[in-house]
């Protein structure tokens, strides 16, 4: 199941690992810069895992060492394009560029940060959270 979701941005500054363990959702694990040029990347990613019918996503955030404001908003349209189809992104391990990041744009309160990815999301949409 792990791996169908493997990509990398065309500069090899962004890399995408499935590391899904679970039929109900997919965990990508994200390493390097989410910017204007990688985030392309992403989205065909989301693109192909949603045409694959899967609606629940989490994004484990722990690797990334620079996200521009731009990449942020893009998440907030893959939150928004999961949920209008019934389905939930959940962000998590957030790294300290993440954490920068959101706070620069003041966008905490429209992309929340899981504490863990313990449990599968919701089916109704929500994040999923640690015990």
């Amino acid at each position: 199941m792990a791996g169908k979701y493997n990509s990398t941005d065309s500069q090899e500054r962004l890399s995408i690992q499935d590391a899904s363990t679970s039929d109900h959702h997919v965990l990508l694990r994200l390493a390097g810069d989410l910017d204007y040029a990688t985030i392309p990347a992403l989205c065909d990613t989301v693109v192909d895992i949603m045409s694959d019918g899967k609606r629940h996503l989490v994004l484990d955030l722990s690797k990334i060492t620079w996200c521009d404001n731009a990449s942020l908003y893009t998440l907030l349209g893959i939150r928004s394009a999961l949920q209008h189809a019934d389905g939930s992104l959940a962000l998590t391990a957030a790294s300290p560029a993440i954490h920068q990041a959101l706070e620069r744009t003041s966008l905490n309160p429209r992309l929340p940060l899981a504490t863990g990815i313990d449990r599968v999301p919701p089916q109704a949409g929500g994040p999923p959270t640690s015990e």
